[in-house]
């Protein structure tokens, strides 16, 4: 079996390694969001605009003393615009993309500062049918506290990909006090879809935080059975820089507005054979959003 890293910048929370894991007894948190990517040109011709809405639920549980396991569950929606009259825009090789997300981790605390973690995920990604885009993968790494201030983690995983050899990535859990109202952290706040990167967030008082955050957005998804890449595949990757201010509306609800722009868009085309048909890239494009999340 071959091993495809083309996707080494695919970083951190893929598959729910929080920067963070300590839990209580019981925790649980349901996020809900919608964005919308505004129209932008497509190099080879056409436009393309995407939004996306959907909710994650996220359960963690001490199961010992040293031990806890966390689960996610998360579904969306990724509909995406194609027009114009030439390129990719008037191919509209696809419209909507459907996501389903089944992780589940467990961490083993050594002792008061090292923790052990491994990870595995079950995802659907597909325009037709569940079963089409079903992968799976894991990951397992370690996560040192250096300090009260700084936390560092590294692992590896490894995903499937649709008409395409598993491919490995690093995993990196970032978490750093700079001050008492200021921090880097890599589990963001905005990590709608699939994104992973790191944010610097500000918390000014008890009732707002502010964050801005640079990503990598990757998607892979099976094609229905018609249009020009019949059961093939499509991918879609981008470069979002996001700026995000929260209101923490309560001891149990959290609501963000959320603004960026999306750089390095590219967008590709498989056949069910492998072949890459075609590989365009967009313009930047401005982003906007919203979550909600609830802890109960």
């Amino acid at each position: 079996m071959n091993l495809n890293m083309k996707h080494v910048p695919l970083l951190l929370t893929l598959l729910c390694i929080p920067a963070q894991t300590t839990i209580a007894e019981f925790d649980a948190k349901l996020d809900f969001f919608y964005t919308n990517q505004f129209n932008s040109n497509i190099d080879n011709g056409g436009e393309i605009g995407i939004s996306r809405g959907g909710l994650e639920l996220r359960l963690g549980k001490k199961v010992t003393d040293q031990d806890s396991m966390k689960f996610k569950f998360k579904a969306m929606r990724d509909d995406y615009d194609f027009g114009g009259v030439a390129g990719l825009g008037l191919q509209n090789p696809w419209s909507s993309i459907d996501t389903v997300d089944f992780a589940l981790s467990w961490f083993h605390a050594v002792d008061q500062d090292k923790t052990l973690f491994a990870a595995g995920l079950v995802r659907s990604s597909y325009e037709h049918d569940f079963s089409d885009g079903l992968v799976g993968g894991g990951s397992a790494g370690f996560i040192q506290r250096y300090s009260p201030t700084l936390t560092l983690g590294l692992g590896v995983g490894i995903i499937g990909q649709i008409h395409d050899d598993p491919y490995v990535f690093p995993v990196l859990v970032l978490d750093w006090e700079i001050s008492e109202n200021l921090r880097v952290t890599s589990d963001l706040v905005t990590r709608f879809g699939s994104q992973t990167g790191v944010e610097l967030v500000w918390t000014p008082n008890s009732e707002w935080s502010v964050g801005v955050g640079i990503s990598y957005d990757y998607s892979r998804f099976r094609l229905n059975d018609s249009g020009i890449a019949p059961n093939g595949a499509g991918e879609a990757t981008s470069w979002p820089l996001s700026f995000r201010a929260t209101r923490h509306v309560s001891p149990d609800f959290d609501i963000t507005f959320y603004g960026g722009v999306v750089y390095n868009g590219e967008l590709r085309l498989f056949d069910q054979a492998r072949n890459q048909l075609s590989i365009d890239n967009y313009d930047e494009a401005g982003v906007i959003g919203i979550m909600g999340q609830i802890r109960f």
